[in-house]
């Protein structure tokens, strides 16, 4: 399937959260993203027919269903029912349904983590990019290995695994790197995540410590809606790298 075309039966579908909270840091993937994400791992051989894939924070299923077009299986994992629920309506709407899998999980992250933790969603301005500096953390001595992540599935479970996660910003801090461990876990063949161009040097670093080797598949530009009370534009590009790991 063409780009084109891939983006085009996306843009039917709902991306918007129903109800986004800023603690879990929930902006919807555009079509457009969605469909140059699945073009770009189709192009390396990391996705197609007879592959499974999973959607790691899967949000309303925009790579759910990108991946569903092309792959036998797709999981998509969330922590958010609501989210989930979009999903697999919007799997239902464009007959993916029989191809997609709806399992909701949390991604965990040490106990110095304030991700998700009680009352965090009331803070102010915990979203990408605003909110108070919390004491300064080791990223890499808060990162959970195995099962303990919060996924309950086994290593190397399927082919590829897709994901859009938290920036992890001042109040969500290592979060992302903790998604993209989790995401190297399931993986047997490759990891395709999008981050903030920022991290790329620490996320580089880290990545060659876990012994696989990190790619930058595209430079892009994340469109993230006026979603919260606390955003004064209608809508803010960021910079993000679309990172592929091969495993």
């Amino acid at each position: 399937m063409k780009v084109k075309h891939l983006e085009s039966a996306l843009s039917s579908l709902q991306r918007e959260f129903p109800n986004p909270n800023v603690a879990l840091e929930q902006y919807p993937t555009s079509a457009h993203l969605a469909a140059r994400v699945i073009a770009f791992a189709a192009e390396n051989g990391d996705l197609g027919r007879g592959m499974s894939c999973l959607d790691l924070g899967c949000g309303t299923g925009m790579l759910t269903c990108a991946a569903a077009f092309l792959c036998d299986v797709v999981i998509a994992v969330d922590c958010d029912i609501e989210a989930l629920r979009v999903a697999q309506e919007n799997a239902c709407s464009i007959e993916l349904d029989d191809t997609t899998n709806f399992i909701q999980a949390m991604v965990r992250i040490g106990s110095n983590s304030r991700v998700a933790k009680k009352g965090a969603s009331k803070r102010k301005g915990t979203g990408r990019g605003r909110g108070q500096r919390p004491p300064q953390r080791n990223t890499k001595e808060i990162l959970i290995e195995g099962l303990s992540d919060g996924i309950p599935m086994k290593d190397n479970c399927v082919d590829t695994v897709i994901s859009n996660p938290p920036f992890g910003t001042k109040m969500n801090e290592g979060i992302d790197a903790q998604f993209l461990r989790s995401a190297t876990r399931l993986a047997r063949k490759a990891v395709y995540s999008f981050h903030k161009t920022s991290t790329r040097p620490f996320l580089s670093k880290l990545v060659a410590e876990w012994g696989y080797k990190l790619e930058v598949a595209a430079e892009m530009k994340f469109d993230i809606p006026q979603s919260y009370k606390f955003h004064k534009q209608a809508t803010k590009d960021v910079k993000v790298d679309l990172l592929r790991v091969v495993i």
